[in-house]
This record gives C-alpha cells, structure tokens and sequence, in this order.
C-alpha cells in the first residue's frame, strides 16, 4: 500500500536526520497511528500530512482532529446544504461579492453559450463575441476560470496580442501564441462556462517568491454568535513555472503565523518531511518573509464569509495585490487536508459554536 511506502521512506530521513530529537521514537509514531485510527478512525496518511511526529504537537490535539465522516457532518452542520452551492458557482459568487463590497479582480464577462454576457451587458456567447471582447482590450491580461472548477483545472490565463490584424492569445509564460479560434474548440467542449475576469497583478513580495503564479492565502475562517475567528491560513505557491498553486496540482504550502501574518516554513504537500526555507525552482525566500496587507487579508475573508447566508465555516482564497488584497473564492467545504497543514482540532471549533 502507498500508505506503507510513505512511512518507510518518512521513517528513513527520520533516522538520518540530525535532529531526531524533535521526531517522537518510531515506536511512538505506530501505537499512535494505530490508536486514531482503531478509535478515531484517522488514518496514517493523514498522520503523515499533520506531520505529528513532531514532540511538539499533543496527543489531545491529534484526537480532536476529524476524522471523514465527522468532517462532513460539522460542514453541514453549520453551512446549511440549500445554501452551500451558492458560493460555488463562481457568477453567483462574485455578483455577492460585488454587491457588498468585498474587492476582488475586476470582472469582465461570463462566458457561455446561451447566457453569456459581458460586464455592460453585450452578449459573450460566441467566437465572434469574444474575438470583438479581444479587440477592445489589446495589450491587457485576462484569465478565464471554468464557473465550478476545482484545484486549478480549467485555468487560462492570456496576454491579448495580434497576429496580422486579428486578435490572439500569447501565453505569459511559454509565450506560446494560440489563435481564439482554436482556444474556443478546446473551451467549448465545457457546457457551463468561463468567468472572464482581468488577471490580478500580485504583490512584488509574492512574486519574489514564485513570479508565474498567482500565489494565494487559504484562511479558514468560522463564526457564531456574530463573531468571526480566524482558524488558520497557509500560503499556496506554484511551483515549475506553472500559472496555478493549489497543492493538488503540485503546489508548496507555507503555515502563517496568525499574529505577525510570517511565512513560518514551506512544505511539500506530497512529501510533508520535506520543508523548505526558500524556493525549491526560483530560490526566493519564505521562512520569515512578512506578508504585505496581513490585516486587510483577514478583514476581507471576515467580510467575504460574511456575505453569504446561512455560511459559517468556510476555506477563503485571498490574493494580495499591488494594492491590497482580493477575494478569488470561497470554498464552503474546504479540503480536509488543510486542518492537517495549521493542526487545527476542529473540535475544538465545534464546541465553541455550540456554547450558548
């Protein structure tokens, strides 16, 4: 099993490390890996990604940690289900956003077939329609995100230039040139659609760290009682050029320390052993870098929960800017797996919303 393999090879560097006396004795590792999952049903993977061999981390603390099927249970629990896909289609979402207030990139159109439409109201439903959205935005830099995309699938994002007078797609990286007409027979496999929207420069620190990609903060956030508490938050970083961050598409995560809003360390989220100070393709540093506009970072996810009825828990994706920061999305069931990366109990969390 590959569970097998990632504790012999976690195990291996263990006992090559020079610091094995920050590990718990092996021994230790398995009566607790085998004790949450017999009696909490948390398996060793996820052992392995909470990266609880440390000492530092109580055994307490590890059993006050979800295993599957509580974590459902809590997110429906405090997001009601009637409500939980209002937030999920990326149009609906940023329409709520906009409507209080909350910044975030400046929309341009929502592409699709039979509803599209731009942001004054023409129609964006065609290859004519965007080939005329082109012309009238030479030089800029757009991206497109599928309406219900997950982990960075279905991510686009063009310089528009031009090719003997017609409007064409340069990738910011490769610099790959791609005509819309071919862009479009790729897109138009997909029936509900692209949010347009013009792509966010990011923060000199941010970029300093991986240039491609649009690194953003996942904070979880929950509230009752009209207060809202910030749980925990880690950076997400591309890695290899690529223009997306999420972990699940290869991406580092960096834990933030919530009261100084410091990178505290970066990991690989394939191998949580692995920890980094610096970049691992670009070089640029993370350990101790400072991010730019912390407190407006938590002040735009408060707001951004805020907005949405009947939301009480929620993984909000928060990108800083040259001018502050901006909400790319909220995720009403985030991936458990980040409760694992800033060792939050979420017991903890549940018994406060349920006090009286």
């Amino acid at each position: 099993m590959q569970v097998i393999k990632d504790i012999g090879r976690a195990w291996r560097r263990m006992g090559s490390s020079l610091n094995k006396q920050d590990y718990l004795p092996f021994w230790r590792q398995a009566v607790e890996m085998a004790a949450l999952y017999l009696v909490r049903r948390i398996g060793p993977g996820y052992y392995l990604q909470a990266r609880w061999w440390r000492r530092s981390v109580p055994f307490s603390d590890k059993c006050a940690h979800f295993n599957r099927s509580e974590y459902n249970a809590f997110i429906d629990r405090w997001n009601r289900p009637p409500y939980q896909k209002s937030s999920q289609h990326k149009v609906i979402e940023k329409a709520i956003l906009q409507l209080v207030g909350v910044p975030t990139p400046e929309f341009i159109g929502y592409l699709h077939p039979q509803r599209g439409a731009r942001a004054d109201g023409a129609p964006l439903r065609s290859l004519s329609d965007l080939e005329g959205l082109c012309r009238s935005m030479m030089g800029r830099k757009i991206c497109f995100k599928l309406v219900e995309g997950y982990g960075g699938a279905g991510f686009f994002a063009f310089e528009i230039d031009s090719l003997e007078g017609e409007p064409t797609f340069v990738h910011p990286v490769s610099r790959i040139m791609t005509t819309l007409s071919d862009w479009w027979r790729v897109i138009d496999q997909n029936p509900e659609g692209y949010i347009v929207e013009h792509y966010l420069p990011q923060h000199p620190v941010l970029s300093a760290i991986h240039p491609n990609s649009v690194n953003t903060l996942r904070i979880w956030l929950y509230q009752a009682r009209g207060e809202c508490r910030i749980a925990g938050a880690f950076l997400r970083v591309g890695r290899k050029g690529s223009m997306v961050d999420n972990t699940s598409s290869g991406g580092i995560y960096c834990p933030v320390d919530l009261q100084t809003g410091t990178l505290t360390y970066a990991a690989n989220a394939k191998d949580p052993l692995e920890t980094m100070d610096n970049h691992p393709d670009t070089g640029g540093r993370i350990t101790g870098v400072q991010l730019p506009y912390w407190n407006e970072c938590q002040e735009v996810a408060k707001r951004a929960l805020q907005a949405f009825p009947h939301v009480n828990v929620a993984g909000v994706d928060v990108a800083i800017g040259t001018e502050g920061p901006a909400m790319i999305e909220l995720n009403v069931r985030p991936d458990q797996i980040g409760c694992a990366r800033i060792n939050l109990p979420l017991k903890h969390v549940d018994n406060w919303m349920r006090a009286a």
